[in-house]
């Protein structure tokens, strides 16, 4: 599983829950200044996840939500659960895309204020800022810089996603996908994967740039117990060095805070 986190905003900087249960990045509420939730990250069942935002809104942030399935879900049929109970007892969201995964299957949750939809896939799954399943297109296009954060326009969310489809379809190693996650598009802008704070911008949208990257790698070595690491850019991955973190459940709680304090 692997995402460039893209901030409209100044100086920022990640921060990491690692316990027995879960080690996750941290999701951050630009209108409170504080953070909330998870943006990315895997429990000890193995079922990781990732978020993209599609719209922000006055609903409560999907990072909650996302947090809720890390904490409590093993498979992607757990994890539509938590959101289908969330969505029918009356919670409202901002519009995301929910990307999960396991050893054993791969998937997508669309989630705007009041539905969503699932997408799996024997193979891989990718999401920029759109949804493809959910009927939200006219309102995303529709939607003010505000609502789109960093998203920016729609076409070139469409335009990311169809360039990291085609290179994500080929890939088979780590270096392939760092690879991806720094492709520029000529403008360096929306719509290049590597997003740099100087690229052209022809609208009004805020513009921001990549200040993480992330790659999550499960491997499946002796049928019993996963090995999962995690490379970590801080910055514009096609100038910054990826530094490996290994996740182990079983590790001490010194081990586990020493990787936090470590975290870039």
């Amino acid at each position: 599983m692997f995402k460039n986190r893209d901030i409209a905003s100044g100086d920022f900087r990640d921060h990491l829950i690692f316990n027995d249960r879960v080690f996750a990045i941290t999701g951050y509420d630009f209108s409170e200044a504080a953070d909330i939730g998870v943006s990315f990250g895997i429990n000890n069942a193995g079922l990781a996840v990732c978020s993209s935002t599609v719209l922000i809104n006055d609903c409560a942030p999907y990072d909650i939500l996302l947090e809720d399935i890390l904490k409590e879900a093993d498979s992607i049929a757990e994890a539509v659960r938590i959101v289908s109970e969330a969505l029918n007892a009356g919670e409202e969201y901002q519009w995301c895309n929910f990307v999960i995964g396991t050893l054993d299957e791969i998937g997508v949750i669309e989630v705007s204020s009041d539905e969503y939809r699932l997408e799996r896939d024997d193979q891989y799954v990718i999401r920029t800022n759109h949804h493809l399943l959910l009927s939200t297109k006219e309102f995303v296009q529709k939607a003010s810089p505000e609502q789109r954060e960093a998203c920016g326009p729609l076409d070139a969310s469409h335009y990311r996603r169809q360039v990291a489809s085609k290179k994500v379809a080929g890939a088979t190693t780590f270096q392939d996908i760092s690879a991806m996650l720094s492709i520029h598009s000529e403008s360096r802008g929306f719509d290049s994967i590597c997003r740099h704070r100087d690229g052209i911008v022809a609208s009004e949208h805020k513009l921001g740039e990549t200040v993480y990257s992330y790659i999550l790698e499960v491997l499946m070595l002796d049928g019993k117990t996963p090995e999962v690491s995690i490379q970590v850019a801080k910055g514009n991955p096609c100038s910054n060095t990826f530094k490996q973190f290994d996740v182990n459940f079983d590790s001490t709680k010194e081990e586990k805070q020493s990787i936090i304090d470590r975290f870039p």
